[in-house]
């Protein structure tokens, strides 16, 4: 009897657990598929179907209820003050829908409504309506040209809408369709994977693209959640940095774009995105400086190489006597040559490991501002300059003068 007992206790367990996560109860994970936009709504002046108004409590709750309506909702406005959701059965892309500024509501859409790539899931639901041979697809509930079962109202779940790229049956290959060439029964549309969509540039501190997965195969974290994982990169805190959704990003200018995962053994993981074919434009390199710093000088391409002290820099591509992951080939659009003084991790000013095992890292805090450096140009003396009375203070090999009055005696 006890060996009954513990597997009706198992069972129960289980069905517990499934109705637990099928209903999305863990509240963190209810946004996870959605795009938030704050003060903005979907509206639509003459669609057929109306917004449900339900009273909600919060976001989340809102998920849930969109959720349960399945097809009949694709989106939800979410009215902060009175707190009601409208639960859209509409997306962005339908007739006569707009996307509103309303300061009062945050739009939440589906994001397999709203993008054209794939994620390993292949929930694609954008609006292509061809092959990858350009060929145009057959309505999904026509069956004159190439016959077939997958009928929309036989698989609702699956939305096979007008003939737009579906994958019902979960083929490896990703979206396809029935086409309307009869010698062509079915192809697939050549949808490409999110990660191929968008491209980065150097180590993806700029990526803005819709990558949601890690290279591991996680689903990331919102940036707006702290569960499963605490962290301070709130995207209010971090307004710069597009910390949109859960979308792979490298705010804080490590190797390549990352995200928290919604893995609790796994708190982070780098994300697989595709390269540009060159990390280099004419435009990067027209705005690089070599002798003045512009913002935080993470232009900055100078050959500074001593601290305001006047000790050596560390050569980057050394490891004594620190050790460090700043490496040239890791970081190749950063210029890590020799031990000039550099910004590779957007501090405030270039800095650099220096070559005293006592003083790990160092701002180069001499090097002279732009907008300074022309009035320093303006400067001259003649003869030997013992009449310069000019306010230059640091010396061609940028290093700052230290103050008359401190030495004034010894010579």
């Amino acid at each position: 009897m006890r060996i009954y007992a513990s597997i009706y206790q198992a069972l129960f367990c289980a069905l517990l657990t499934a109705l637990h996560s099928g209903n999305c109860r863990r509240n963190h994970q209810c946004l996870q598929k959605y795009e938030k936009t704050e003060n903005h709504i979907l509206a639509c002046t003459d669609c057929p179907q109306t917004p449900l108004v339900r009273n909600s409590r919060s976001p989340e709750h809102c998920a849930r209820k969109c959720k349960k309506a399945k097809k009949n909702c694709r989106a939800f406005n979410f009215q902060r003050h009175s707190q009601k959701c409208h639960l859209l059965p509409f997306d962005r892309f339908g007739t006569d829908v707009q996307k509103q500024s309303n300061s009062n509501f945050t739009l939440y859409e589906k994001k397999d409504y709203i993008r054209e790539c794939i994620t390993g899931s292949n929930n694609y639901r954008g609006r292509r309506s061809w092959t990858k041979s350009n060929i145009t697809c057959q309505a999904w509930s026509d069956n004159i040209i190439n016959e077939h079962t997958f009928y929309p109202d036989r698989y609702p779940a699956h939305d096979l809408r007008e003939n737009f790229c579906r994958n019902p049956n979960n083929d490896p290959g990703g979206p396809w369709c029935y086409t309307i060439d009869p010698n062509v029964r079915a192809e697939e549309c050549g949808i490409p994977q999110c990660s191929e969509e968008e491209c980065m540039k150097c180590n993806g501190e700029d990526y803005r693209g819709r990558v949601d997965h890690t290279e591991g195969g996680r689903e990331c974290q919102r940036w707006d959640s702290v569960r499963p994982h605490k962290h301070h990169f709130q995207p209010k805190k971090y307004r710069d940095k597009d910390l949109k959704d859960n979308y792979c990003r490298n705010p804080d200018n490590r190797l390549r774009p990352w995200c928290y995962t919604m893995d609790p053994k796994t708190p982070w993981e780098y994300c697989n995105i595709t390269v540009c074919d060159s990390d280099y434009t004419e435009e990067s390199i027209a705005n690089t400086s070599t002798s003045c710093l512009e913002g935080k000088g993470t232009d900055y391409r100078g050959t500074t190489n001593v601290t305001p002290e006047g000790v050596s820099c560390q050569r980057w591509d050394s490891q004594f006597p620190h050790k460090h992951s700043f490496l040239p080939e890791n970081y190749k659009c950063k210029d890590l040559r020799e031990n000039y003084c550099r910004n590779p991790d957007g501090s405030e000013h270039p800095w650099c490991f220096t070559t005293d095992p006592n003083q790990r890292r160092a701002n180069c805090t001499h090097i002279p501002r732009c907008g300074a450096e022309a009035s320093q140009e303006t400067e001259c003396y003649e003869d030997t300059g013992e009449t310069y009375q000019g306010t230059l203070s640091i010396t061609r090999s940028g290093i700052p003068c230290a103050n008359w009055s401190q030495h004034i005696n010894r010579y």
